[in-house]
């Protein structure tokens, strides 16, 4: 792949080991125990943190973003905002057409008896779980991170803070790890997708 950098190298690496990893604890965990594992496991450190994390594929980020783009890097802020498009699409069509009886932890284990661990002031949702948008989001816009910045260590970095995103939307009782699974498959295919088309454009004049 000539025209994978050594950062995208470094994104997609930790992006598929993600997967591979989350898909192997999904299917060998039940769901009580994978919140109970990674949502019990708290301190008042990892809600500043989790929700830090969780702020970063809020819109905003996404946005200035692409903005950036159009002012300084022009030639990817299309393909930007065309996987920006395809992946938030599919995402919330996934949410509201395919996956919409689909609870999330606080309604589905609204009956366990379970005292969980929610982060004070924090407004939780309860439907709506599959697929993560958020982790869509995150590792859409770190796909990008990682073809402007090029070098291997900015490509890991974006993969670790992905990641981060995605543990974050558990951490934080929002979403199951499956729903995150899906989320970083579509934020990721969606950008890899439109990086392909603009390189095969490129590389033909």
């Amino acid at each position: 792949m000539k025209h994978w950098s050594p950062a995208l190298k470094a994104f997609l690496g930790i992006f598929i080991l993600f997967e591979v990893v989350g898909w192997f604890f999904v299917g060998s965990t039940e769901r009580l125990d994978q919140l109970l594992l990674i949502n019990g496991a708290n301190n008042a450190f990892a809600d500043i943190l989790f929700q830090g994390l969780t702020a970063i594929a809020e819109v905003v980020l996404p946005v200035l973003f692409l903005i950036y783009l159009f002012r300084f890097r022009k030639e990817f802020a299309l393909p930007y905002a065309y996987s920006y498009a395809l992946s938030t699409g599919l995402i919330q069509f996934l949410k509201h057409f395919v996956f919409s009886g689909s609870l999330r932890p606080l309604a589905y284990f609204a009956h366990s008896g379970i005292k969980w661990h929610i982060v004070s002031g924090l407004m939780i949702s309860e439907y709506n779980s599959m697929p993560s948008g958020h982790t869509g989001a995150a590792f859409f816009m770190f796909f990008w991170v990682a073809v402007l910045l090029k070098r291997f260590h900015w490509g890991f970095i974006a993969g670790i803070l992905a990641v981060g995103v995605a543990y974050s939307r558990v951490y934080l009782f929002q979403h199951f790890p499956v729903d995150t699974l899906v989320g970083a498959f579509l934020g990721t295919s969606s950008s890899y997708l439109f990086y392909y088309i603009n390189y095969a454009k490129s590389s033909s004049k």
